[in-house]
């Protein structure tokens, strides 16, 4: 097995370094064969003494939010590339290296993690994996472009309003946003920590479960019915939709009824209603983090995430109390909506994944379309899967499970279901 994880990793190395420079710049941040080959020796003298590694052979990418020691942390921004390299692992890498995955290289993504679309001045914006000049998603851009391209077997990265499942709907793969607090953040950069939450991307479901187990150190596992009763959200994440999107979960829809599920609408007004209490919620702990920093963002900074930032400026001290009180409501409403149903469906995004060009025009519109369905999941606190949707060529993976706070296991076992 050595010996094939050997020729795996060299096979993979040599298709990066096959990439056009601008291509392999925007995707990876840092790429080291010598580190790889160093920390794959590593992995053979461990293998040969017989340690369980589930993960033993896995390919896996870092965003460059998570710490890995000798490794700068620097969050997709000019700002923090020349701060100190972190002394120890992140968490999250930590268990991933204990379980046998090869650590392949840092991934590019948003600055400081603030935006859906993925667009990224300083290292590039790179293609979505499915089709040239449209985007990546965001904010975990390069590590999703890396699966979905068979660069790596899977990546981490965060979710903060959608930045795990938007990526992973753009290319094709799967996606999860765990419970917030399941994956434990230490050693990952912060953006908003009332929702930052680690997860991984992979490009298949068994990968992406054995994935979390590993992040989580949790068995995840949970015994489903062989039908599921889903709810279907209205008056959130199935108003607006574009003609294609609706038509694409029209017919996922019918599948799954035709497969035996029941689906049943449910009114979720309330948590669209208050689809634009994150925008303040996640500028205000961000203003928090990068106060200092205003001046100096003005020169080196994306402006587009600087706005954001500065978004925080304009408010006043009850509006932000009234926030946080109205997000607590909405999360005690998706609580009791979701009491006896295994799962919600609904469109991970609200239209196709637009070209860069088109959103560098149009940013402010374009990434608040991207982020409204993915973010409201993080609103009323909960998890979710993207995942691929099947008869549709390219397969996004434009379909998205939903369930409250803790409800990861059965998550995952209902996309087993799903997807049997």
């Amino acid at each position: 097995m050595t010996d094939m994880l050997r020729q795996k990793a060299e096979a993979a190395i040599a298709r990066v370094e096959g990439l056009p420079d601008h291509i392999r710049r925007a995707i990876f941040t840092e790429f080291s064969p010598d580190r790889i080959r160093a920390e794959l020796e590593i992995l053979a003298a461990r293998h040969a003494k017989g340690e369980n590694m589930p993960l033993f052979g896995t390919l896996v990418s870092v965003k460059d939010l998570f710490d890995e020691a000798g490794q700068v942390t620097g969050a997709g921004s000019r700002l923090l590339a020349d701060r100190d390299a972190a002394v120890t692992d992140s968490l999250s890498v930590q268990r991933l290296r204990q379980a046998g995955a090869l650590m392949f290289g840092r991934t590019s993504m948003s600055e400081f993690a603030y935006s859906g679309v993925g667009l990224n001045p300083h290292h590039g914006t790179p293609s979505s994996a499915l089709v040239e000049g449209v985007i990546p998603g965001g904010s975990s851009s390069g590590g999703a472009v890396g699966v979905a391209l068979g660069l790596t077997d899977a990546a981490i990265g965060t979710d903060t309003g959608g930045s795990l499942r938007i990526p992973a709907a753009a290319n094709g793969i799967w996606g999860m946003k765990p419970s917030q607090g399941l994956v434990d953040d230490s050693g990952v950069h912060p953006l908003a920590p009332s929702y930052d939450t680690p997860g991984p991307m992979a490009r298949d479901l068994p990968l992406l479960q054995a994935m979390l187990r590993v992040m989580a150190e949790e068995p995840l596992t949970a015994q489903m019915p062989e039908h599921l009763t889903l709810a279907v959200p209205h008056g959130a994440f199935t108003d607006g939709l574009s003609p294609v999107v609706a038509g694409l979960f029209d017919a996922e829809q019918a599948r799954l009824r035709a497969a035996g599920h029941v689906l049943e609408p449910v009114d979720m007004t309330a948590i669209g209603q208050g689809v634009g209490l994150n925008k303040i919620i996640v500028a205000v702990e961000a203003y928090r983090i990068y106060a200092q920093d205003l001046a100096r963002l003005e020169m080196v900074g994306d402006p587009r995430v600087l706005a954001r930032i500065r978004f925080a400026e304009t408010l006043s001290p009850a509006q932000i109390q009234d926030a946080y009180a109205a997000r607590a409501e909405i999360v005690a409403g998706f609580d009791r909506i979701m009491t006896g149903f295994d799962a919600a469906l609904a469109p991970t995004l609200m239209q196709m994944p637009p070209t860069i060009a088109e959103t560098e025009a149009d940013f402010d519109r374009l990434n608040a379309a991207m982020l409204r369905n993915t973010s409201l999941v993080n609103l009323a606190d909960g998890c979710a899967l993207a995942m691929p949707t099947p008869g549709i060529d390219p397969r996004w993976s434009m379909t998205m499970l939903i369930g409250r706070k803790g409800a990861d296991a059965a998550i995952l076992a209902a996309a087993e279901r799903l997807q049997a």
